[in-house]
């Protein structure tokens, strides 16, 4: 009989640790399904805000795009503004250095000029002349000379190196924009002419050969061809006309010495 009580007090010590496990093993799972629900809920709102963060990126995108478009449109209207300026000044020539007199007028001091300066012995005709701007270095504003034929605007030009030494000056006009252009051009124009390219400038647009010059690109291949043509010149002058350059010293060795003075020796003697 006893060993029949001490079996079942097994056996229900046995159920009372089944049924504590299988608590503990309900804790957990409800723990674990907390754990799953949090997860999900953080998940749901990663994807909201990834949803927001790409929705702001596109809107992003798409004001880069459209302000893009607006830079393009506002330089084409740039650039088209520059072309009509252009074209509005394209029959003005600028003559500076010319002293200013009280109530002088403008069109027949010009007209002098042209004749005594340039040899132009015919009237030109001009639709406006008159000064503007600021003093230039003699003091004095330029004046701006309107002409109403392209060919009597072109003779005037060609007639410009008459004036070469003297302190008038004679230019077409531009836009401030397209001046500043042509101002960092003058120096590779000059560089070109020194070592016999042809050059031509229109507008800002510079031609070395008939070829467009471009700043970024072509700078360090002429300065090498320019360099090459430099030193050409130079070594042809001075075997042209200048005395020959003496050789460059060196050190030598004394068996360099030893060998010269064998040579001496011989040629003393078949001498």
């Amino acid at each position: 009989m006893s060993s029949v009580v001490a079996r079942v007090q097994e056996h229900e010590d046995l159920l009372n640790d089944i049924q504590i496990n299988s608590k503990v093993i309900e804790e957990s799972v409800e723990s674990i399904g907390k754990i799953v629900d949090t997860a999900l809920n953080h998940c749901n709102r990663n994807t909201d805000t990834i949803e927001n963060i790409e929705n702001r990126l596109l809107a992003i995108e798409t004001d880069d795009r459209s302000k893009h478009k607006e830079k393009e449109t506002i330089k084409q209207m740039q650039e088209t503004i520059t072309d009509l300026k252009c074209r509005s000044m394209k029959s003005n020539l600028i003559f500076s250095g010319l002293h200013f007199q009280q109530n002088e007028i403008c069109e027949a001091k010009i007209q002098d000029f042209l004749e005594s300066e340039l040899g132009i012995n015919y009237r030109v005709s001009f639709g406006n002349v008159h000064r503007f701007g600021k003093p230039g270095l003699n003091g004095v504003r330029p004046i701006v000379a309107r002409f109403i034929y392209r060919r009597e605007l072109e003779h005037v030009l060609s007639q410009t190196y008459r004036l070469k030494g003297k302190r008038f000056g004679i230019c077409e006009q531009f836009p401030p924009e397209i001046e500043n252009k042509r101002k960092e051009l003058y120096p590779v124009m000059k560089k070109a002419k020194m070592v016999g390219k042809k050059v031509k400038l229109v507008r800002d647009k510079h031609y070395i050969n008939g070829k467009p010059y471009n700043n970024t690109t072509a700078s360090k291949k002429q300065t090498t061809e320019d360099r090459d043509v430099l030193l050409n010149n130079k070594f042809s002058f001075t075997i042209n006309g200048s005395p020959p350059i003496p050789p460059r010293r060196f050190k030598r060795s004394r068996n360099d010495s030893v060998g010269d003075e064998s040579e001496k020796s011989i040629l003393s003697t078949h001498m």
